[in-house]
């Protein structure tokens, strides 16, 4: 088979071989080679094409694919198949990302009967694409439908990855994943290796500081957040560019405008302002009553969130005062001296508190998932795009809100740097470790559970059968698994991102902890895919999207928080400036009269830094200039071949 295969779930609300048998039918009558069998009360379909399906699809779509001469790429054409590199070879001439994203194409535009499937009570909403409709459908035809697993390619990646740990395998993961994780891995990589001179900055500072200086009074750490804050700035525009470069190379380029319309999209059919032809529209103002719907369902799981990090804090004994509304004298208690969550503790019993902190965000965080999701579907946004983004709001807020609130806490509340420093070491190990075990360790026992069960189960069945010699089908063996969500891998990175910039001048060595934590990440989260997860459908993208927004925004913000933890929450500005500070017991306060030329200092210093990020924003080309070179190049060929043909055709 010159194609892929794609597995085709029937849903557990399906239960009429009529349905089934159609949906068998209308693949069968297109051409599609369909392989059923029965697995664990499910039923699967491995659907697979031809590379004629395939190749016809690609000239519709204008799939680009290098040419023979000159190398050059061009748009795909049928009849000229000869022309292309590797056509002399049907099985590799599309990449295996090529082939399941031309397969999922063809898949969706399979001609059905709809009539049909409404007289068994079945009720559609979409816009006619087959597996898209039969998956939203009333009730569900199809539970999933995704590209299958190739064991050779998944054993080519994770080779490639073992030969070389240092680099990842960035192409290899396109052409068999597609741009859409592809982007990810690369923004991985960026990140990971632009941190190493912050991070030499931040060892230094750690390891050579002055004998008896602390992270409070360190007169050297207001100089590394101002380098922070242009690592950040450098970070960001050397992302973008690179961006551009992987966007221009993967051929995506030409798909920064396209918009993929939701099927869930519901609204009244009226003519389009701009076309004149029947749309479905949906007025702004239901809208946003809807957004004030989602805001009062999500803040229950905020209150919960709040009361979690207020236990938290009263464990590690950060709220002292004892008429304070929010102080629990019975958790409060575990944090005084010569008990097990206290700071003195020889074997680290404050870490628990935190740890345990972190474990509770993982579940709430969980919970906020079904929240945010069932919010803004309510929301009934037209586009992917507008579903992303609003997701991507939701879940930001809440996982800002839930893992930074308490640091915000002891850092502009409390004012207590060693505390703040305290807290971000345990939350960054308690969040690795729980980020390992739960992505990764666990659902790969747990497959490779279920396999042994499937083993036993087909050896008892079969008295002379050999356990060992058994093996289950691809489709068996996927259908198990989890499926990947590519959403929660972002978040995580942004969070690893805030813990860096957003208490830089607190925590120096946040730069180089990361490092290690983002190298063993990138090869987790690459196993995981491999091994762990389903694989994803292939997502042709040009951009990491709205996440770069969500950096950008973070990054502002990161100038603001260590500019007060300089000025106010620590005594980092009094070793500068020790005229405007007075000494009363062992502590350092503004002397009165001299608070206002604090805060004219931390308000020149966040501003400065954040005009040198617009300045960057505005004097740096987001793409290079090799790559604005190329793409005006291509453009202009294409305007004089399209000169010639109508010149010939005259």
């Amino acid at each position: 088979m010159a194609g892929g295969e794609y597995l085709v779930c029937f849903s557990e609300k399906c239960e009429k071989e009529d349905i089934k048998q159609h949906i068998i039918d209308c693949l069968t009558l297109a051409k599609f080679s369909v392989s059923r069998e029965e697995f664990e009360g499910k039923t699967l379909l491995t659907v697979g094409a031809p590379f004629e399906i395939l190749a016809q699809k690609a000239d519709e779509v204008g799939l680009e694919k290098t040419t023979t001469t000159e190398h050059k790429i061009r748009e795909f054409v049928i009849g000229r198949l000869d022309e292309y590199v590797g056509s002399e070879d049907e099985a590799t001439f599309f990449t295996s990302a090529e082939r399941a994203h031309l397969l999922e194409i063809c898949l969706e535009s399979v001609q059905y009967n709809k009539e049909h499937l409404m007289s068994f009570g079945v009720k559609f909403r979409g816009d006619g694409s087959f597996i898209t409709d039969c998956m939203h459908s009333k009730p569900p035809i199809l539970e999933s439908a995704f590209p299958l697993h190739q064991a050779q390619e998944q054993e080519k990646i994770w080779k490639r990855m073992k030969q070389n740990v240092i680099v990842c395998p960035l192409q290899e993961i396109r052409d068999y994943y597609g741009e859409g994780v592809a982007f990810y891995f690369g923004w991985m990589t960026c990140f990971t290796w632009t941190l190493v001179p912050i991070a030499f900055v931040g060892i230094l500072l750690y390891f050579f500081k002055p004998r008896g200086v602390t992270v409070d009074d360190n007169p050297l750490l207001p100089l590394y957040e101002v380098l922070m804050a242009f690592w950040a700035i450098s970070f960001l525009t050397v992302w973008k560019r690179k961006e551009s470069e992987y966007s221009f190379l993967w051929r995506t380029h030409s798909l920064e405008n396209s918009e993929l319309l939701r099927p869930e999209f519901s609204g009244e059919i009226r003519p389009s302002l701009i076309t004149g032809k029947p749309e479905k529209y949906f007025p702004r103002w239901k809208r946003w009553l809807r957004y004030g719907l989602s805001f009062l369902l999500t803040l229950p799981v905020l209150m919960l969130a709040v009361g979690a990090m207020l236990c938290s804090l009263n464990f590690n004994g950060y709220i002292k005062d004892k008429d304070s509304p929010v102080y629990i004298a019975a958790f409060a208690y575990f944090a005084e001296p010569g008990h097990i969550f206290a700071a003195d503790n020889q074997y680290y019993g404050y870490l628990i508190p935190t740890i345990g902190h972190s474990v509770v965000i993982n579940i709430l965080n969980k919970l906020y998932r079904s929240v945010a999701n069932f919010c803004t579907d309510v929301e009934n946004h037209r586009t992917e795009r507008d579903w992303d983004n609003s997701l991507i709001i939701k879940r930001v807020f809440f996982e800002i809100f839930d893992c930074f609130l308490p640091l915000f806490y002891i850092a502009f509340y409390q004012l207590n740097v060693v505390a703040l420093q305290r807290e971000l070491v345990g939350l960054f190990w308690g969040d690795e470790i729980r980020r390992l075990i739960t992505e990764s360790l666990l659902p790969y026992l747990t497959e490779k559970g279920h396999v042994w069960k499937v083993k036993r189960e087909y050896a008892k069945s079969k008295k002379d059968a050999d356990e060992k010699g058994f093996i289950p089908s691809q489709a068996q063996q996927d259908i198990v698994l989890e499926e990947y969500e590519q959403f929660d891998d972002y978040l995580e990175m942004v969070v690893q991102f805030g813990y860096v910039t957003l208490f830089a001048s607190a925590f120096p060595l946040a730069a180089a902890v990361s490092i290690v934590f983002l190298f063993i990440e990138g090869r987790a989260d690459l196993f995981k895919l491999l091994y762990v997860y389903q694989r994803p459908r292939v997502r042709r993208m040009s951009n990491i999207g709205a996440w770069y927004n969500v950096l950008y925004t973070m990054m502002v913000l990161s100038m603001l928080t260590n500019s007060l933890i300089v000025g106010f929450s620590s005594e980092q500005l009094a070793v500068w400036c020790p005229w405007m500070y007075e000494t009363i017991d062992n502590d350092q306060f503004i002397i009165s009269g001299y608070g206002r030329y604090v805060v004219a200092i931390v308000f020149c210093i966040e501003h400065f830094l954040i005009l040198c990020a617009v300045f960057a924003r505005c004097l740096v080309c987001e793409k290079p200039k090799w790559v604005r070179i190329a793409v005006a190049k291509e453009n202009y060929e294409r305007v004089q071949e399209a000169k010639e043909e109508k010149e010939k055709t005259k």
